[in-house]
This record gives structure tokens, C-alpha cells and sequence, in this order.
């Protein structure tokens, strides 16, 4: 019916495969920088001990650059989620006030219209653990004695 969803998943794919590609390609620089470091360490007269060791050693230097590179993106995304959080909540609880406000019957099937759109945006778009899990409307209008 509406063609957002299968755009919105084909960027959501797109990343995947970047994300996978940038992965590939480090990967092969790290490998090709070791292996470089290998043989230099061959030409120095290191023994087959030190190679190891320096092995290690560069294993787990990209090991801790890559832990601190995620745990950066991470915390990024959560403040990013966040934001998109209480964007929500605000959006969700003004239309419930612009929905049950008194208006005439055409306003009041373009407002529900509007609402019904934003309402499927918010839920199509926004990650799945951060979606609002009161998505119910009161049936009771505001201001109602």
C-alpha cells in the first residue's frame, strides 16, 4: 500500500552492506600492515618468541582501537535514541490534544487523516525497542467534564 517501508528498509540494507564492506577492507589493511610488520621483524633477526610476541602485540592494539571505536558509536546511538524518544512522546501527546480538540466534521477527517500518517511514521520509522508502547488514544475527549 504505501511505499515508505520498503524504502526505509533498503537504506536500513544499504548500511548493512557498506558497514560490511568498510569491515572487509580494514580487515585486509590490518592483515597486509601485519604481515608488513612480520617481515621487517624477519629481517631484524627476531626469533620465532619475539614474533609472536609482537603479533600479539598488534592484535591487541587493534583490538583496543576497535573496542574504543564501538563503544564511542554506541554511546552515540543512545543519546541519538533518546532524542528520538522523547521526540515521540511529545509528538504523540500534542496529537492527542489537536485530535480531540472541537472542530467541524471536515477538520476533524483531516486531522484524523494527519494523525493516522504521523502515527505511521512514528511507528514505521523509529527503531523497534523505542517504539511508544501506549499508542492507544483515550476515548474520553480533553477538556471533557
Amino acid at each position: 500500500m504505501n511505499t515508505f517501508p520498503q524504502a526505509y528498509t533498503g537504506k536500513q540494507k544499504r548500511g548493512l552492506v557498506s558497514g560490511a564492506f568498510r569491515a572487509i577492507v580494514e580487515g585486509i589493511a590490518v592483515f597486509l600492515l601485519l604481515v608488513l610488520v612480520d617481515q621487517i621483524s624477519l629481517r631484524l633477526g627476531l626469533t620465532g618468541a619475539q614474533r609472536f610476541a609482537d603479533d600479539l602485540s598488534g592484535g591487541l592494539i587493534v583490538g583496543v582501537i576497535s573496542f574504543l571505536y564501538e563503544r564511542s558509536r554506541a554511546r552515540y546511538l543512545a543519546s541519538r535514541l533518546q532524542v528520538i524518544a522523547l521526540m515521540n512522546h511529545h509528538v504523540r501527546n500534542a496529537l492527542q490534544t489537536i485530535k480531540y480538540a472541537q472542530h467541524t466534521n471536515q477538520q476533524v477527517k483531516l486531522i484524523d487523516e494527519s494523525v493516522a500518517r504521523i502515527e505511521w511514521a512514528l511507528r514505521e520509522i523509529l527503531p523497534t525497542g523505542m517504539q511508544n508502547t501506549q499508542t492507544s488514544i483515550p476515548s474520553k475527549k480533553f477538556g471533557a467534564a
